[in-house]
This record gives structure tokens, C-alpha cells and sequence, in this order.
């Protein structure tokens, strides 16, 4: 088969290479994808569960004020029942100072379980609201992976339909062209060939001297772009390549 006739085989077959190529790379994110919203959901259950733990540390706080509120005033009836039994005026006085201290620590512990109370509160109130969200993101969560799952499936079934069709060009081009077309493709992302625009090579840019442009309008042989090693090509009716 003439050279040029293996090129537009060969255009033919990048064509559908880079078509190949784009859904691979999208196949390959969603993986990526599906481990990115799950290390993000599980970031927001640990922010969740840290809010859960302050909890119980509060409500830990709460119960030992509460047994020292207990003990100061259990304390304080003791010595008011004390207060009767004391004979001298000196012991009397002496006691009440200690009841009228331990009654200000008592106002102290009280104002302190208020305090954790509300803290207790607020906090109660965050994890309602967090855990609220949580939902509601699990659930946009769980329709991504439904989406993702849906285009994963098309995915396959565009790819299966490209290679077949593949397979049908690749059997018409010369093993040699072949081999050189694919060992570039693999080495260059998946674009082995590229168009002459306004006189440069298609993949890098890079501006081709006159008798390349010749030689790849002549389409006796592969030209490859002597920057990035990619095959050039002119399509039919670009005599002056763009």
C-alpha cells in the first residue's frame, strides 16, 4: 500500500487513539476521584467525633462540680448542725466563718456548673448541626457514586466500541509504521501524529524548515518533527500547511 495511503490510515488511527486515550485518563480519575470524597467525608466524621469527645469530657466536668457541690453542702449541714451544740461564743463565731466559707465555695462550684452547662450546650447544639451536614453530605455523596458508577459503565462501553474500531484500522497499516505509530503514541501521551499549523509542528510549536514541509506534502515517507519525534501530516486541500 502507497505511503500516503498508510498516513490516512494512520490520521484514522490517531483520531481514535486520542479519543482512547481521553476516556483512559478519565477512567483513571475516578478511582481518584471516589477516594478523595470519602477522605474528605471521613475528615468531617473526625471533626465530628472530636466534638462528641469534648462532650463527654464535659460531661465528666459536670458530674465531679456536681460531687463537689454534693460534698460542700452535705459539709455545711454538718457544721450548721454542729453551730447548736457549741458553747462558747469564740467556737460559734469561729464555726460560722467556715460555713460562710464554705457556702462561697459552693456559689463558686454552682457559677462553675453553670458555665460547663452552657459550654455543654453549645457543643450539643454543634454536633446537631454537624451531624445534619454529615447527612445531607453522605447523601450527595452517595448520588456521586452513582454518577461516577453510570459513567465508569460508559466509559468501558465508548472505549470497547474505539478499540474495535481500532483493531479494524491497525490490521490495514504496515507492521513497521505500526510499530514506530504506537511507540510513539505510548511515549508522548497519546499523540503520535500531529497537523502542520501556520508552518510548526502541532504537538511542540516548534517551526519547520521549508524542506520539511515539502517532504511532508510529498507523503513518500514518515516525516517526525525533529523537536518532539511526532509524525507530521498536512491534510489534503493545506497547501500551504495552515
Amino acid at each position: 500500500m502507497p505511503t500516503e495511503e498508510q498516513i490516512k490510515l494512520l490520521i484514522a488511527l490517531q483520531r481514535l487513539d486520542s479519543q482512547i486515550f481521553k476516556l483512559r485518563k478519565e477512567l483513571e480519575a475516578q478511582p481518584v476521584f471516589l477516594r478523595d470524597l470519602d477522605e474528605a467525608f471521613k475528615e468531617k466524621e473526625t471533626t465530628l467525633k472530636g466534638k462528641e469527645g469534648e462532650l463527654k469530657g464535659l460531661t465528666v466536668k459536670r458530674k465531679e462540680k456536681e460531687m463537689d457541690l454534693q460534698a460542700k453542702e452535705d459539709s455545711i449541714k454538718k457544721l450548721q448542725a454542729q453551730l447548736y451544740q457549741i458553747k462558747t461564743n469564740k467556737e460559734y463565731q469561729a464555726m460560722e466563718r467556715e460555713i460562710s466559707g464554705q457556702k462561697a465555695d459552693v456559689s463558686v462550684i454552682e457559677e462553675e456548673i453553670i458555665k460547663v452547662l452552657d459550654i455543654m450546650d453549645e457543643c450539643s447544639k454543634e454536633i446537631a448541626r454537624e451531624k445534619n451536614i454529615l447527612g445531607e453530605e453522605r447523601k450527595k455523596i452517595d448520588e456521586e457514586k452513582k454518577k461516577i458508577a453510570v459513567r465508569t459503565t460508559d466509559i468501558e462501553a465508548s472505549s470497547g466500541k474505539l478499540n474495535s474500531e481500532r483493531g479494524l484500522i491497525a490490521q490495514k497499516v504496515d507492521k513497521e509504521f505500526l510499530v514506530k505509530y504506537e511507540r510513539i503514541l505510548h511515549s508522548k501521551d497519546g499523540l503520535a501524529m500531529v497537523d502542520v499549523i501556520d508552518r510548526a509542528c502541532g504537538g511542540c510549536n516548534i517551526n519547520l524548515p521549508p524542506q520539511v514541509i515539502n517532504e511532508i506534502k510529498l507523503k513518500q515517507e514518515l516525516i517526525f518533527c525533529g523537536s518532539c519525534a511526532r509524525i507530521l501530516y498536512i491534510e489534503d486541500g493545506e497547501g500551504s500547511g495552515k
